[in-house]
């Protein structure tokens, strides 16, 4: 009800919240505006989306790991686990795979979960040793065509999305499907997003691929049988 009879209450503001957002949702999509700023709701709800994934690569001295996609590259500090790992020749033993979507902030700051894994009927005592001591945990697990016993580890990324530059062919991975990276733009009412910024992938004078400057190492996957453990991301582990 209007508590002062004499101011008249605007139609919008009445509306209780769903109808407001349905009604903003309406009114977006009839201006063809839903590209430019009318994605989320008057309350800030996080705004839900995919980018497809082309390539996987890690800095060879472990400190940097980007995911390139179509959009965006997403560039995180690599933990002192995953350089070990970089330099173990058994490696290819590995599938890592994100659990869940990314978190961006405006900032174009982003945060989000990863599994590494390698099925026990895979590894030589000796492989076993070393994931152990690198941090891997003993675990049961049933997933596609495979069940049993594998070494898993579990780690969160902290990193920065940059807006995409182009891949040479050769630097993108064969993977045996189509791979998405889903992502959660956590929009508040404060302001618009940050420009992402160029990517740091880049290529060298001799045309080799670098991250931040440092040379790489790039994901090989889904096309033998050795990459065939179908996680999130159909691939193996820096081949």
């Amino acid at each position: 009800m209007n508590s002062n009879p004499g101011h008249t209450v605007p139609f919008f503001s009445s509306l209780p919240t769903p109808a407001r957002r349905l009604f903003l949702a309406l009114a977006c999509a009839a201006f063809g505006l839903l590209q430019m700023g009318c994605a989320s709701t008057p309350e800030g709800d996080p705004v839900h989306g995919k980018d497809r994934v082309l390539s996987f690569v890690a800095a060879k001295d472990g400190r940097k790991v980007a995911i390139a996609g179509e959009k965006y590259h997403y560039v995180f500090d690599g933990d002192p686990s995953v350089a070990a790992l970089l330099r173990w020749e058994g490696r290819t033993k590995i599938a890592p795979a994100l659990i869940g979507e990314l978190k961006v902030a405006r900032n174009q700051s982003f945060e989000g979960q990863y599994v590494l894994m390698a099925f026990d009927a895979d590894l030589t005592p000796e492989d076993r040793n070393f994931l152990v001591q690198t941090g891997f945990a003993k675990a049961e697990v049933k997933y596609g065509d495979r069940t049993g016993p594998v070494l898993r580890y579990f780690g969160t990324v902290y990193g920065k999305r940059y807006a995409a530059v182009a891949l040479k062919s050769a630097d993108e991975v064969d993977f045996s499907r189509r791979q998405y990276l889903k992502y959660v733009e956590q929009e508040t009412l404060s302001g618009p997003f940050a420009k992402a910024e160029r990517s740091p992938l880049v290529y060298g004078a001799d045309g080799a691929m670098l991250l931040a400057g440092v040379p790489v190492r790039i994901v090989d996957g889904g096309t033998d049988y050795g990459c065939s453990l179908r996680l999130m991301l159909d691939i193996c582990f820096f081949k």
